[in-house]
């Protein structure tokens, strides 16, 4: 039995460790992308007239930012340096099966779906919608219990984030 791996059939070679290690300063890039991005938007931040602060709203995006252009600067130093990840080996995936295109786009849609329907029917009932809709799309056959979680866990994140939080999502026709 022929054994695939990530990388694909033709993984072996003089070529293949230069494009691992290609791939791999695609990660470099992605992080130090978003580092600046993140360092660009943050200066955006404004504190507002008259606010007196100890700390500014700016500080955490400034962490964050500085954080990924570090991380990413250490990793291509690693990759320069030899370093590469390890190829997962507790995944079990099958290569040779395709997408199903159905879940895919059903998920895709439910998201989208729950994204627009906040405003109208509130964070609740938008979040059960995309719960209960995301377990029977992957399957589940517990209607049940697939119902009473998909009303809970929206329900308590609610009251997390509106109570304990002081950040208000919206409720129907808010």
């Amino acid at each position: 039995m022929e054994q695939l791996t990530a990388a694909g059939p033709d993984a072996s070679g003089p070529h293949a460790s230069r494009r691992a290690g290609l791939s791999e300063f695609g990660v470099v890039g992605l992080l130090a992308g978003l580092g600046v991005l993140v360092l660009v938007e943050t200066q955006q931040i404004t504190d507002g007239i008259g606010t007196v602060r100890t700390l500014s709203p700016r500080v955490v995006p400034y962490f964050v930012a500085g954080f990924l252009l570090v991380v990413s600067v250490l990793l291509a130093l690693d990759i320069v340096r030899g370093g590469r990840g390890e190829q997962e080996s507790g995944e079990d995936v099958d290569l040779t099966h395709g997408t199903e295109w159905r879940t895919l786009l059903g998920l895709a849609a439910l998201v989208a779906g729950s994204g627009q329907l906040i405003p109208l029917i509130g964070f609740p009932a938008a979040g059960a919608l995309l719960f209960f809709g995301t377990t029977r799309l992957l399957g589940s056959h517990r209607i049940v219990l697939d119902l009473v979680v998909s009303i809970v866990v929206p329900l308590v994140a609610f009251l997390v984030f509106t109570e304990g939080l002081g950040i208000y999502l919206p409720l129907a026709g808010a």
